[in-house]
């Protein structure tokens, strides 16, 4: 699981895990992707901002901020390169570095029009990627996601009432954050649906729940671990990044492994014909 999240490359992951985690509904944690490019730009902005941060004369003088944007930019186009950008993860790091581009000039990038660059800039390097599920599902769950947080996300991630404790706030904030982590599966679930029962001939009836328990595990764990992990090689400090990836997969594994235990939970639906 960790060559494929690192490298793209899936061929060592049995045939076993494999199911488990295309019933679970999981099986796009492992398919490099926006979500994989999301968490390396965020932890390696978040590494660079905080140690920039912690010199009061540069934090102070220069604009740090730009500096965290531009480590992640180069990053992120490694990240492109080690995985084999798959056309999912060209969408996704075309995207990111619009993103990362409007940070360097001061400008809000993710919005609607990012994606529809992303989607030129894919069909002129490869038209034929209009066929490719990765390409349908990918751009299918971005849209709906980016459609999802401008409209809704702005009338229910409103700050903590004045006044409120510690504990209240902090509460607070972990329910809006488990309801907005299921909202995103349920949307980015039924935007890929059509495609999913399309090309693969099967549908994930309870895709929210394992999103929801593994979620935490990918964001907290796993993808921090992989990018501590590629960072140390060159010290032989590795193993660090690589432990603690490894505790998140496990976990994650037995996640997909509960789920597909599940009664019902092995969505398998009829080819469809032609003239689909």
């Amino acid at each position: 699981f960790a060559t494929a999240l690192v490298t793209g490359i899936r061929d060592h992951i049995s045939h076993e895990a494999n199911e488990a985690m295309r019933i679970s509904g999981l099986y796009h944690v492992i398919s490099i992707s926006g979500l994989h490019m999301a968490l390396v730009a965020g932890v390696l902005f978040a590494f660079v901002r905080g140690g920039l941060a912690l010199v009061p004369g540069l934090a102070l003088r220069r604009p740090i901020k730009k500096y965290a944007a531009f480590a992640a930019l180069c990053g992120v186009s490694f990240y492109l390169l080690l995985s084999g950008g798959e056309v999912a993860t060209q969408r996704a790091y075309i995207m990111i570095a619009i993103v990362l581009a409007g940070v360097l000039i001061d400008r809000p990038a993710l919005t609607l029009r990012t994606l529809a660059a992303a989607v030129v800039v894919t069909l002129i390097v490869s038209p034929e990627a209009v066929l490719n599920p990765g390409f349908q599902m990918s751009f299918a769950a971005t849209l709906a996601l980016i459609s999802f947080y401008e409209r809704w996300v702005p009338l229910v991630a409103s700050p903590p009432r004045a006044g409120a404790s510690a504990l209240g706030a902090w509460s607070s904030r972990t329910v809006r954050w488990v309801l907005l982590g299921a909202a995103t599966s349920l949307v980015a679930g039924l935007a890929t649906a059509i495609y999913a029962a399309f090309h693969f001939h099967r549908l994930a009836p309870y895709g929210v729940l394992s999103n929801v328990l593994a979620m935490p595990l990918t964001g907290m764990l796993i993808m921090p671990g992989a990018v501590i992990g590629v960072i140390l090689i060159p010290f032989g400090f590795d193993a660090i990044g690589w432990t603690a990836m490894g505790y998140g997969i496990e976990g994650m594994i037995r996640i997909s492994e509960f789920v597909t235990s599940l009664g019902g939970a092995e969505g398998r639906i009829a080819a469809f014909g032609a003239g689909a």
